[in-house]
């Protein structure tokens, strides 16, 4: 079985309760581009870092694609416990803790890109700290209205949790998780050929990303109904917000969901990018960067 090597290990790493904080500082001012596809005012080091959170059970090195465009940019990546060779907690994660995670390595504006469930906390982020946060770009975001929290604190009992250690432990299950999260992806692109084998096979195979990825899968109902509460006892959102979304689009409801929730929001509709739109579109995600940065 191969073993994962993660491309972000040569930047600055820091573990932090469990979370691996990659730092990528500003490098030459030259080449950051603005906006309009013209020299960025100041340079790369002026604009404000670009802080990547990943979606459920994605390694933050599925962002390289994202990476290698914005050349001498500071970058802010975080895998969760579980990847990157740490261990899983052994528990299912929540909103305020992932959200806590991210204020506490976060120390001036940056600019948010979400994929996915990590809408939630980036959401949940502009809510409680909108200082921190100088635009939002939600990439194919997760939108939810749930009231209900769902079961997550039943599959958060210490009995379940065991269970679930004793069921990933066979290298034959973590083998089948491997190949059947592969195709899975496979399905989420419309650039198969372009899925790095390591990024989006290889992790699963191992027992601390499995547990994690399950956990994290089983909190999504629970996030999302916090997320909601928050909703009703904060203000819309402020930072400039760019909503992107591969087919199949938001029906009325959720459309209406984020209308409510944003106060400056751009929606931009792919219907040449699958919900891994870092692997798809990557251009079109540093541009709403770059929008967001000026």
């Amino acid at each position: 079985m191969a073993n994962f090597e993660n491309p972000l290990e040569s930047w600055a790493t820091e573990i932090v309760d469990g979370f691996t904080f990659y730092h990528r500082a500003a490098g030459p001012t030259g080449r950051a581009t603005g906006g309009d596809g013209g020299e960025a005012a100041g340079g790369a080091g002026s604009l404000p870092p670009v802080l990547l959170l990943n979606g459920c059970a994605m390694a933050a090195a599925s962002w390289l694609p994202v990476i290698e465009r914005l050349p001498g940019r500071e970058v802010l990546a975080l895998d969760r416990p579980g990847f990157a060779g740490t261990d899983w907690t052994g528990r299912v994660p929540d909103l305020a803790s992932e959200v806590a995670i991210v204020q506490r390595i976060v120390t001036r504006p940056v600019v948010v890109v979400a994929h996915s469930m990590a809408s939630f906390r980036a959401e949940a982020l502009a809510r409680l700290r909108p200082e921190l946060v100088a635009g939002l770009v939600l990439v194919d975001p997760s939108i939810e209205g749930h009231s209900h929290r769902g079961l997550a604190s039943t599959f958060g009992s210490a009995s379940w949790l065991r269970s679930l250690d004793a069921v990933t432990s066979p290298a034959e299950i973590r083998t089948l998780a491997a190949h059947v999260s592969h195709r899975g992806f496979l399905r989420q692109t419309t650039s198969a050929r372009a899925l790095d084998w390591d990024v989006f096979k290889d992790p699963y195979a191992q027992p601390e990303t499995l547990k994690a990825t399950v956990a994290e899968w089983l909190s999504y109902r629970q996030q999302a109904a916090d997320l909601t509460a928050l909703r009703r006892s904060t203000m819309r959102v402020a930072a400039t917000t760019s909503a992107m979304f591969a087919s199949p689009f938001p029906n009325r409801r959720r459309a209406a969901i984020l209308d409510r929730s944003f106060a400056r929001l751009q929606r931009i509709d792919l219907d040449d990018s699958g919900h891994l739109m870092m692997i798809d579109r990557p251009d079109e995600i540093v541009r709403a960067v770059e929008d967001h940065s000026v």
